[in-house]
C-alpha cells in the first residue's frame, strides 16, 4: 500500500505550484486530496477525516498538517454540464500524448466517438470504450454542486 500511497502522492504533487506559496501543497478537505497550480488540478478519492496540507510520513502514510486555510480548489470544478464525454483506456491515451508535440489540441466529436488529439507535427486518435457506468467514475465533491 506505501508504493500506492507513494505513486498517489507524487501524481498529486505534480499539480502543486511552485511560484505561488498558497498552491505549493496537496491539500485534504477530509473528503479527498487535491492540488493545484491554477493551470491545472488533479484530485484523488482518499478521505482522511482532517482539513489541512498532506505530506508523507516516515512510513510512507498520508498525514495532514492542519495549518492555515486552504485554497478554494471547488472554484476550478466545473459548474456546467459537459457537452461530450467518451471513455477511453488510459494507456491509449497516454500513449497517442507521447508522439505529439508541446501543444495538443483534443477535439471531441459526440459522445461514443473517438477524441482525436493533433499538434504541429503529430495526430491520434483514441477509440472510446462501451458498457462503463456512471458509477464506475469519480469527481471531487464540492458544496457548490
Amino acid at each position: 500500500m506505501r508504493e500506492q500511497i507513494q505513486k498517489w502522492y507524487n501524481w498529486l504533487k505534480q499539480a502543486t505550484s511552485t511560484e505561488k506559496q498558497e498552491l505549493a501543497h496537496v491539500c485534504s478537505d477530509g473528503r479527498q486530496l487535491w492540488a493545484t497550480d491554477g493551470h491545472s488540478l488533479h484530485a484523488r478519492h482518499v478521505e482522511t477525516g482532517k482539513k489541512g496540507h498532506v505530506t508523507l510520513d516516515e512510513d510512507g502514510l498520508f498525514q495532514v498538517n492542519a495549518n492555515g486555510r486552504l485554497p478554494d480548489f471547488a472554484a476550478s470544478l466545473p459548474q456546467s454540464q459537459p457537452i461530450a464525454s467518451i471513455v477511453v483506456e488510459r494507456d491509449r491515451l497516454l500513449q497517442a500524448l507521447a508522439g505529439q508535440d508541446q501543444h495538443v489540441r483534443l477535439t471531441f466529436f459526440a459522445p461514443g466517438q473517438a477524441v482525436e488529439l493533433s499538434s504541429s507535427g503529430a495526430y491520434a486518435l483514441v477509440m472510446p470504450l462501451e458498457g462503463l457506468e456512471e458509477a464506475d467514475f469519480w469527481q471531487p465533491e464540492s458544496t457548490a454542486r
